[in-house]
């Protein structure tokens, strides 16, 4: 229940809890309404019994008349004397209960909004009017509902417009969350919800500070590195030894590939690099990573069929580079399989299972016990460009043979 009460937003539950109260409060004044039209009702009836018991008590002592019309006024009852007028009264009014009596009975009449009490004393009929009587009114209760419903439209309000900042400082964390690091965060204010977001506004600028100065880092390295790649390459050109003229020069290239690879992967994992989806054929993505490898087309077994993907082909090409390397670097004959189809690119080669699970070796810098060059980046670059495309990275253990999958 806590954990499902964490998923709902702020807004949300405060609203719900004010739509309960609402309700609640609602409801209660419709019971007490009810409860309150019971009782007017209950009053009329002890008030028009009380007033037939003293007139049917006169009767039986044998007051006059006039004795009886006094009890009437004092109750504020109109004797109907007229008997046609009494008749016409009572065509089509409805019984509304009848109490019996050792003489007779009385009966409570409604007709429209009066009513009537007939007093039946010893087969004589006696008719007055209640002019005290009035219908019930609910206005009153609904009145106090509904400066009820006010108080708490404007409570509800007031908490609303003071949480409202949340909205403002939640839009602007995933803005910097995407990326725009040039975002302010700060609200103007003594409250807590200020307090917060100038403590978020100050350490999205020390972040700031910190993703600039790692930036303009990084890029003097690649700057520094690709001075003397340059002239490195340059200089192997004036060798007059071919063979160790294409070794260096090989080695050279490898060295700036991997340079520019890392600038990618820098950007990529900062998430700045713009994928460019194009329609990339397959074998078109092996070739250009067995040329990143920069190993022997046959050191590889290939079962490639005409698949054309869609993807950004220098990412899913450094991805792929990345699993035929290892696969050549841990395999014990230094041989790896290549499998392209329609459900993805796999990659195996003989060799011992892998002691941990895949999650353990996509995590940067990570390296099994049996590593034997590198930084422990190759399994967690192919996993971070997989899931770049939507694509899922995933390893199997079948028959002595590592199986490492980019499943489409």
């Amino acid at each position: 229940m806590s954990f499902s009460l964490r998923r709902v937003s702020i807004f949300v539950f405060i609203a719900a809890i004010f739509a309960i109260a609402f309700l609640a409060a609602g409801t209660a004044f419709y019971f007490y309404s009810v409860n309150d039209r019971f009782r007017h009702n209950q009053m009329v009836v002890q008030r028009n019994i009380l007033f037939a018991q003293n007139v049917l008590l006169r009767i039986e002592r044998g007051d006059t008349a006039d004795e009886i019309a006094e009890t009437a006024i004092r109750y504020n009852m109109d004797w109907i004397l007229d008997k046609e007028e009494g008749k016409a009264l009572l065509i089509g009014a409805k019984l509304l209960g009848r109490q019996p009596t050792p003489s007779g009975f009385i009966d409570m009449l409604k007709k429209g909004d009066r009513i009537f009490v007939l007093i039946n004393a010893r087969g004589k009929l006696i008719l007055f009017e209640d002019l005290r009587f009035h219908p019930y009114d609910p206005t009153i209760v609904w009145l106090y509902f509904a400066l009820t419903a006010l108080v708490m439209g404007l409570i509800f309000w007031a908490i609303w417009f003071k949480l409202r900042p949340l909205k403002y400082l939640q839009r602007c964390i995933r803005k910097f969350g995407e990326g725009e690091l040039q975002i302010h965060c700060k609200i103007e204010g003594t409250d807590e919800i200020a307090q917060v977001s100038q403590a978020i506004d100050e350490a999205i600028g020390r972040i700031r500070t910190l993703i600039q100065s790692r930036n303009l880092f990084i890029r003097n390295i690649m700057h520094e590195l690709k001075t003397p790649l340059t002239k490195g390459l340059l200089t192997v050109q004036m060798l007059s030894d071919d063979k160790q003229k294409e070794r260096l020069e090989r080695i050279f290239m490898r060295l700036d590939s991997t340079v520019s690879e890392f600038g990618t992967i820098e950007q990529l994992s900062s998430g700045r690099f713009p994928l460019t989806i194009r329609p990339i054929v397959v074998q078109d993505l092996v070739d250009q990573a067995i040329d990143l490898a920069m190993i022997e087309k046959e050191r590889g077994d290939y079962a490639i069929e005409a698949v054309r993907i869609e993807g950004d082909f220098k990412l899913l090409s450094i991805a792929l580079k990345n699993l035929i390397d290892n696969a050549v670097k841990y395999a014990p004959d230094k041989r790896f399989r290549l499998i392209a189809d329609q459900k993805g690119l796999t990659v195996e080669n003989r060799g011992e299972k892998l002691p941990h699970s895949l999650q353990f070796y996509i995590q940067p810098y990570t390296q099994g016990d049996e590593a034997i060059s590198g930084l422990g980046l190759g399994l967690y670059i192919v996993d971070m460009i997989a899931k770049a495309h939507g694509f899922r990275f995933l390893y199997r253990y079948r028959n002595g043979k590592n199986r490492f999958i980019i499943e489409f």
